[in-house]
């Protein structure tokens, strides 16, 4: 049983550092097209629709790109 609950506890363990990880990648891809935003506010959800747009694969340029997430970031909170 204590096996079980070792196993189940490293688990845990490795997938909620997986998700603070890809948090932190999608807070980075967001900053770099808005520095200025403060993303305590957003949910997990919002930050994931916008790093969505930013890798969508259209041809805009940064300013576009920028523009975009700026717009997301007014609207989504």
């Amino acid at each position: 049983m204590k096996r079980i609950i070792a196993a189940s506890t490293a688990a845990l363990v490795l997938v909620s550092g997986a998700a603070s990880a890809m948090n932190s990648a999608n807070d980075a891809a967001v900053l770099k097209f808005a520095p200025e935003a403060d993303l305590a506010g957003y949910s997990d959800a919002a930050i994931a629709h916008i790093v969505n747009t930013i890798n969508d694969d259209r041809d805009d340029s940064f300013v576009q790109k920028q523009a975009q997430v700026r717009s997301l970031l007014k609207h989504l909170n």
